[in-house]
């Protein structure tokens, strides 16, 4: 498993994790007032519908409701 971070500035930061050969999750996570927000979406052709969102106060937290959700 291999993770890429890209940091734009204090309010979005996207994680790329490569699983396998076939399969990679995006995160796009978001500074908001309530916290932080973040959504995860895969790269499998046929599931490119399959989305996750997570809110929480802390940003890992919202990463985790982000990929369970997915």
């Amino acid at each position: 498993m291999r993770t890429r971070t890209k940091s734009y500035g204090d309010d979005l930061e996207i994680r790329e994790i490569t699983v396998n050969k076939a399969l990679t999750i995006t995160i796009e996570i978001f500074k908001v007032p309530e916290g932080f927000k973040s959504f995860a979406r895969n790269s499998y052709i046929h599931h490119d519908h399959l989305l996750g969102a997570g809110l929480h106060e802390d940003k890992e937290g919202s990463v985790e409701f982000a990929i369970k959700e997915l």
